[in-house]
């Protein structure tokens, strides 16, 4: 059995981030810090990007907007979460989301259990040291989206036929 740490303190220079399809995802704490219960990241998205109609297996996850608004769209149903709001979802929900404009979304988004962070560091681009570069890592993780989809169910993660086309 793994035991989490009694307490673990990240700071925002010790986050790890990636950018996947054009949101740019800082990585706060994750399984080995929790002892597998939970992870927890950071994720800017811009205006119109969000996550193509996908479910995950494994985790549940809760959206917490801290900035913009993102529409999501959850079986059928559309919510607007705004400013202070939490959107819950439960494993096997076929969901997507996307950035409303005016400006773009900041969201924090718990994992539980931990192990989507791992998708994130595999399938994402690392966050260049130089900002002047991030926009080149915005476009590539949108344009290499293949790699997304191809790294998806080994982390029990399923997006639908009509995403992947």
């Amino acid at each position: 059995m793994t035991t989490a740490p009694r307490f673990t303190v990240v700071h925002a220079a010790d986050r790890r981030t990636y950018w996947i399809g054009g949101q740019r995802q800082s990585l706060i704490i994750d399984a080995a810090e929790t002892a597998n219960r939970y992870a927890l990241s950071h994720s800017t998205v811009a205006v119109g990007g969000g996550a193509a109609e996908h479910s995950h297996s494994r985790e549940a996850e809760a959206f917490y907007v801290i900035a913009g608004a993102l529409r999501f769209s959850l079986e059928g149903e559309t919510v607007v979460l705004g400013k202070g709001a939490l959107l819950h979802a439960e494993p096997g929900l076929n969901y997507s989301f996307e950035a409303l404009a005016p400006e773009p979304a900041e969201v924090l988004i718990l994992y539980a259990p931990a192990g989507l962070e791992r998708f994130i560091a595999e399938a994402g681009i690392a966050d260049p040291a130089d900002p002047a570069q991030a926009p080149q890592a915005y476009a590539r993780s949108i344009d290499e989206a293949g790699q997304v989809f191809a790294a998806a169910p080994a982390y029990g993660v399923t997006y639908t036929a009509a995403t992947k086309r």
